[in-house]
């Protein structure tokens, strides 16, 4: 069994004002919500990007409809899962880190930002004790309606992995304040005859999906992702995206 190597941490690992791209630059530190950018170094980046077009995917909806995705939400295509679980607390079926792969470097870097910036997504060991993550496709008219994440992460990241992307392809990552009302997963998913909008201010922070930006994501932020746009042509919106788990009860 291959010994578990904790990412190093220190308050240097993200700087939090410094331009160097080696270490990642903050874009936007708020409750609930963290923007990094030059997440990785070039190098780390590309082995990830070439991973991304290596993958195997499947639809969303392979199995059956799943409800996170409304009806008109297109077809978004999913890789398998791996895991991040020093304390082996869970019995998953899949690839752990550390895997030898390009995605490790990934998984050190959003461990290093939830522990320099614990307000966002908690504390390892406390509030989250393991990460589950995939790869993520969204092809032209693909898109994701808001919701809120389950109650049994403490919170989610996104870092987005393809080479190239522009503002009017779309595809933006939509976040909501922590006091807006939104539908929860599995909800009024069929028709928006709802109330769901009542009492919603209708502000929201647009996270363009830049290459190599890293995003975490607290609880108690609804969001959405927008749809990705006709001009995106032959360009899929790829990410690698997954939670962070808290410990079971």
């Amino acid at each position: 069994m291959n010994a578990i190597v904790k990412p190093s941490v220190s308050s240097d690992s993200i700087n939090i004002t410094a331009d160097d791209t080696t270490t990642g630059r903050v874009m936007l530190r708020e409750p609930g919500l963290l923007v990094i950018d030059h997440a990785l170094p070039a190098p780390q980046f590309e082995a990830v990007t070439r991973a991304i077009a290596e993958g195997e995917y499947r639809s969303v909806h392979s199995e059956r409809h799943d409800r996170a995705w409304r009806p008109w939400d297109g077809t978004p295509l999913r890789a398998g899962s791996m895991y991040y679980d020093p304390c082996a607390m869970f019995h998953w079926q899949g690839p752990l880190y550390p895997s030898g792969s390009a995605v490790d470097p990934l998984i050190d870097r959003v461990c290093q930002a939830a522990a320099v910036c614990p307000e966002i997504v908690g504390t390892e060991g406390l509030d989250w004790i393991a990460l589950y993550l995939s790869a993520w496709l969204y092809p032209v008219g693909s898109a994701l309606s808001l919701h809120r994440d389950g109650d049994q992460y403490s919170g989610a990241f996104a870092f987005f992995a393809h080479r190239r992307w522009c503002a009017h392809w779309g595809g933006e990552l939509l976040v909501q304040p922590p006091s807006a009302r939104h539908p929860g997963r599995g909800g009024a998913w069929i028709a928006d005859d709802g109330d769901d909008d009542d009492g919603d201010p209708g502000i929201a922070t647009c996270v363009i999906p830049k290459p190599n930006r890293l995003v975490l994501l607290g609880p108690n932020r609804p969001h959405r992702i927008a749809r990705v746009d006709t001009n995106a042509g032959t360009h899929a919106r790829a990410s690698i995206a997954g939670f962070f788990l808290r410990p079971p009860c």
